[in-house]
């Protein structure tokens, strides 16, 4: 076999100009032993070669970061066996000159001495995530380290994993000690792989459900221009709270207002809506009635003909400017304005905001969620606030605490606020409802109930109101394998869930596209799961690189902070996302925040 060097032309490059010596007929489909012991070579293939190279790099730097550091001894392990295996490949392969072999050695070295270095990044961009308070140490990240080599491994045959799996001897032992929670870690990753697989969705849930054809359209993501500098509506809420306890409490007590406000609405509506969701089969059973809320449940069923509009809003995380910017391009105040004048012509505008409306950034309380507060006092047909994970404090010890770390919101104020403004805000955290069902969409902020809870505890749509339930549905994320085992799904707070989970838990709902936030996707904007009948669309809406919302440390930084409307017409909906516009809005002449702080 001749070998050629091929460029990648501004593609991500793969393994590709050392290609292996076709005379390797005993070679198993993915990776097999070479001459030396710890060495593998791989596929003929070389976009299947470039993935396990990568598997490699990666399982050995988890290994690295399983004690609890990822130290030089380590690295330098992955990058000498990065090196080896470059260098043995490249040996395998005939007609291949000296000077050639040497250039492709350094050329693919240095390639994957990169993929490593990201590998390390990716990893311990882990530890900046939000947990659950009281969690081990390091539980989420390894939880997460774990689900990828699982996501990795379960791409190859059984002979290579286990080949595969049996290199982590070497990495173990290359810091001259073998940890006790490294051994655990290999342990545990070989029972995941050994673990049965869901097979398919419930065959008497689909049997009670005809899925419509699929009817939502995602269209390419599409700038929108700020339609106003500004509106009335958020200009008279941009106001800071003093700093002082006393001028605190004083000034808090507008908010609190409008937080006990929000309260009795929403215990008004609860209780006409009480028990709807009893006894119904799926989302669907409401069509043609009219809009409801259920304990946490909204239920808002699609006109019988006509139009309507939704602006969804992911994770905001103290970043009013980017809610602000979202609000304006959307044209969300004219729009609601002109229906209600004239709704024969003109299409409902609805707002869903998915939740994690503080900490990270700059304007929780006094920003985002003030204004989600004011809209919704306002406009209460037409704004619908959801739930987030950061949405959630505790009382102990006569003391209220937020059991999310790290939780930037209460600590930037617990000095100076007192308990009766804490409570209040834990009071409304806990009436906030979870979820919005709207014709064929499910919004939600994180995904979906463990598969044991499900199993356990599901007996229809009423179930989506079980206390557990609810929280698991504010923490999950979604993974690229088909079934993730009940034990990683029980190792962390937040926890991963697989497609094939997914595709059962939409059919239990009758619904096709779920649209949810809570992980921070660097594009703003994610089709995960592309199945048209169990879509899943991530969206996050806190970011931007120079956005004076965050700290300059934030990793929100790497964001492009995303929105999307989704437009509804005679049951087709089209779903455009659109980038936000937050730069206009740390200018001091259209965000009072910012012209107050500049103030002499």
């Amino acid at each position: 076999m001749q070998a050629v060097v091929v460029e990648s032309n501004g593609h991500p490059p793969v393994f590709r100009g050392i290609a292996p010596a076709a005379q390797v007929s005993d070679a198993p489909r993915g990776m097999i032993w070479s001459a030396h012991p710890t060495m593998i070579s791989f596929s003929a293939d070389p976009n299947a070669a470039e993935q396990e190279m990568r598997a490699v790099i990666y399982y050995l730097t988890a290994f690295g970061f399983v004690d609890g550091s990822f130290d030089v001894e380590e690295m330098g392990f992955v990058l000498r066996f990065v090196r080896e295996l470059v260098e043995a490949r490249a040996a395998s392969a005939p007609g291949i000159s000296p000077e050639i072999r040497a250039e492709l050695v350094e050329k693919w070295t240095r390639h994957f001495e990169e993929v490593a270095e990201e590998v390390a990044q990716e990893i311990d961009a882990h530890t900046k995530e939000p947990v659950a308070e009281g969690e081990a140490d390091g539980a989420f990240v390894m939880t997460r380290v774990k689900l990828r080599c699982f996501e990795l491994f379960t791409r190859f045959d059984e002979t290579s994993r286990e080949r595969l799996l049996s290199i982590a001897e070497g990495m173990m032992a290359a810091d001259g000690v073998v940890h006790p929670e490294e051994l655990k870690f290999r342990d545990e990753l070989h029972a995941l792989l050994d673990a049965p697989q869901l097979e398919d969705v419930d065959e008497d849930l689909e049997l009670e459900l005809e899925v419509p054809g699929d009817r939502v359209n995602i269209r390419p993501a599409a700038r929108r221009p700020i339609q106003h500098d500004g509106h009335e509506f958020l200009t008279l809420g941009e106001w800071d709270y003093p700093s002082d306890p006393e001028g605190f409490a004083r000034e808090a007590e507008r908010d609190m207002n409008l937080a006990e406000r929000i309260i009795r609405r929403l215990d008004a509506a609860r209780a006409k809506g009480a028990g709807k969701l009893e006894g119904a089969k799926s989302f669907r059973d409401f069509d043609g009635g009219d809009a409801f809320l259920d304990g946490h449940v909204h239920v808002l069923p699609p006109p019988p003909s006509g139009e309507m509009e939704l602006l969804v809003i992911g994770d905001l995380h103290g970043c009013y400017s980017c809610l602000k910017g979202a609000l304006l391009q959307s044209d969300f105040f004219g729009k609601v304005e002109r229906h209600v004048q004239d709704p024969s012509r003109h299409p409902a505008m609805k707002l869903v905001l998915l939740g994690d409306y503080i900490d990270r950034g700059r304007f929780s309380y006094n920003g985002v969620l003030r204004a989600a507060m004011q809209l919704a006092l306002v406009a209460p047909e037409h704004v619908y606030v959801l739930r987030g994970n950061h949405e959630y404090y505790v009382e102990m010890n006569n003391m209220v605490l937020a059991p999310v770390r790290p939780a930037e919101a209460i600590n930037s104020i617990k000095k100076i606020a007192p308990k009766a403004v804490l409570s209040t805000w834990m009071k409304l955290f806990e009436a906030l409802p979870h979820a919005l069902a709207f014709d064929q969409f499910f919004f939600v902020h994180a995904g979906l109930p463990r598969e044991k809870t499900l199993h356990e505890r599901w007996q229809g749509l009423q179930t989506l109101n079980d206390p557990d339930v609810r929280f698991q549905m504010l923490w999950s994320d979604p993974s690229e394998v088909d079934h993730v085992p009940d034990d990683l799904q029980e190792a962390s707070a937040r926890f991963p869930f697989g497609r094939k989970q997914f595709q059962s838990f939409m059919h239990r709902l009758g619904v096709t596209t779920m649209v949810r936030g809570h992980e921070r996707v660097i594009q703003g904007f994610k089709v995960v799961y592309d199945d048209p009948e169990a879509r899943l669309l991530s969206l996050f809406s806190a970011g931007g690189a120079t956005n004076g919302d965050l700290p300059e440390t934030s990793n929100y930084r790497e964001v492009t902070p995303m929105a999307l409307t989704i437009r509804w017409r005679d049951g087709v909906s089209e779903v455009t996302p659109f980038p936000i516009e937050y730069e206009r809005f740390n200018d001091p002449r259209f965000n009072r925040f910012f012209a107050a702080q500049l103030a002499p």
